[in-house]
């Protein structure tokens, strides 16, 4: 395989096999809704729609019309929900694209049936529920309001109902119970008013997998099946191992004495004799500021610290412990090499981040290649 400055391999057969065991352990009648959401969580969203899809997704998830767009115009034709709430300029951009939007509000009903009436469509619509996550979603009393509303409108139709899990992978079990009494309460009342939900979804794969009582009949998982995990799939033993693989290679390899200052604000000083290797990999690309001196990486199977300053475009590692390392060696930033692996969840300790951020943060130069294996 042709090798670039820097690269991120992404295994689709490893996303086939994640996209598997999630539904096996869900079972036949739950639907998945796999979300696609910031380019797949950076790991490319076509691509990664394509093989879910292939391997038994039932619906796609984003965060945006534009996104949603994109994956209609790849030729996916499978359902597209857009998680985020809608601008007004949006509202024709989902009915024209069969695209499904989630509402929040009640003014959005009659601004949304206008725009389906316009365009001679009718849409199909989740209504979102704030349980307890405080951020889009309507209160209790006014879901049963916007449900009522979009049962009346000629040209809209209820699909779904929804809420967001606050702190499932955190294992605070009273207050996602508190959420999950909640939404069974608004879904009661709504089929108390004689009104069909077909579709229930309220967790991502850490709620479902941790929470049973949250999987109703549709779950939506996302950085899980890519596998980065949101913090508690790997301490119940969850199989669904990381699909990216962030690479780069030596470009550059200099001798230098002890004492030597490396990098700016001579922040790394040589300790003994040694070699210092130049990656053309930085800020830029997504491998944070903050690593420096702080992360390793994988040359030749062997860990090799960062030395110095990580810049907008490139990184100085230590290999004096690698006397065979050679300019051209491929090095491996987040992943496996041998015996050692580098997780993105790793990364984001270090940089006082969540883990699903690493990947999303991958710069324009980084190349996507994509596997099978």
């Amino acid at each position: 395989m042709k090798k670039h400055r820097v690269w991120a391999e992404v295994n689709l057969g490893q996303l086939a096999r994640n996209m598997e065991f999630m539904r096996a352990r869900l079972g036949p009648d739950v639907k998945v809704t796999v979300v696609v959401k910031a380019d797949a969580y950076g790991h490319g969203a076509i691509p990664v729609a394509k093989t879910c899809l292939e391997h038994g997704a039932f619906m796609l998830a984003v965060g945006d019309s534009n996104e949603a767009i994109q994956l209609r115009e790849s030729g996916i034709l499978a359902p597209i929900l857009v998680l985020g709430a809608l601008i007004d300029e949006e509202l024709s951009w989902v009915v024209s694209y069969d695209i499904r939007p989630t509402i929040h509000s009640v003014e959005r009903v009659p601004a949304l049936n206008d725009a389906a009436r316009r365009l001679g469509r009718t849409c199909k619509v989740h209504v979102k529920v704030d349980t307890g996550l405080g951020r889009l979603g309507a209160s209790p009393y006014q879901a049963l309001e916007i449900a009522r509303r979009v049962a009346a409108s000629p040209h809209l139709e209820l699909e779904g109902l929804s809420t967001h899990l606050a702190a499932a992978s955190t294992g605070d079990v009273p207050f996602t119970q508190r959420q999950i009494r909640t939404f069974q309460g608004v879904l009661s009342e709504i089929e108390g008013m004689g009104i069909r939900v077909p579709y229930r979804h309220a967790a991502n794969a850490a709620g479902a997998l941790a929470f049973p009582e949250t999987v109703f009949n549709m779950v939506r998982p996302g950085a899980s099946l890519y596998g980065i995990d949101p913090g508690n799939l790997r301490d119940q033993g969850i199989p669904m191992d990381p699909i990216l693989t962030l690479k780069t290679q030596i470009a550059f390899i200099k001798g230098h004495p002890e004492g030597a200052n490396i990098g700016y604000n001579r922040t790394y000083a040589t300790h003994r004799r040694t070699r210092i290797a130049t990656l053309p990999v930085g800020y830029n690309d997504g491998y944070p500021h903050r690593l420096s001196n702080q992360a390793n990486v994988v040359v030749r199977g062997r860990l090799a610290p960062v030395a110095g300053t990580v810049t907008m475009d490139y990184t100085t590692i230590d290999v004096g412990a690698i006397p065979d390392a050679r300019v051209g060696d491929e090095v491996v930033l987040i992943g496996r090499q041998g015996d050692h692996q580098v997780r993105a969840e790793e990364l984001a300790r270090i940089v006082g981040t969540t883990p699903y951020e690493i990947p999303c943060q991958l710069g324009r130069r980084v190349r996507r290649v994509y596997l099978e294996g």
